[in-house]
């Protein structure tokens, strides 16, 4: 079974990101400087439209779905609704704001490494073990250095350095 309420609230975020994307691009006064990211912003939209379809399809198959019954902010399925993360996606928010002010300070890579780890660990369940921590950090230097080879060796893009480079 899959939590409707979360589910809604992925595909409300899956619209809002690319559409605040391209408000934010209109910013912009060179059109070749946001020829690529608009269009990438329209695929997510598509993306974020095919997830609702699909979540509209599934959700109408288990139970029939009536407009009163669609809008309310849980809906009831077998064993009862599954509570919502609230205490793990406030953290990750907040880590996410924290990443945002922090990345001029620190630079981009320390502080997308640390905002990697510590998102990592908190949005897993399970509780961390040393082992688990260490498999968590392998990972998000492993990600970080893949942005590195992007970024700044393939495509030569100019990153905050912070105290870190």
């Amino acid at each position: 079974m899959i939590n409707a309420r979360k589910r809604l609230l992925e595909t409300s975020f899956m619209f809002a990101i690319p559409v605040v994307a391209l408000w934010m691009l209109d910013d912009i006064s060179v059109d070749d400087a946001k020829f690529f990211p608009k269009y990438i912003c329209y695929g997510m939209l598509i993306l974020a439209s095919i997830n609702a379809l699909q979540l509209w399809l599934y959700l109408n198959k288990i139970r029939p779905i009536s407009w009163p019954t669609f809008l309310r902010w849980s809906l009831p399925f077998k064993n009862g609704p599954v509570p919502f993360p609230v205490r793990r996606v406030g953290m990750a928010l907040g880590l996410m704001t924290l990443y945002v002010f922090t990345m001029e300070a620190l630079g981009f890579y320390l502080s997308g490494f640390l905002f990697f780890l510590l998102a990592l660990l908190v949005l897993d369940p399970a509780k961390p073990t040393p082992a688990r921590v260490g498999r968590k950090a392998f990972n998000a230097l492993i990600f970080m250095a893949v942005v590195y080879v992007l970024f700044s060796v393939m495509l030569g893009v100019v990153i905050p350095s912070g105290i870190a480079l």
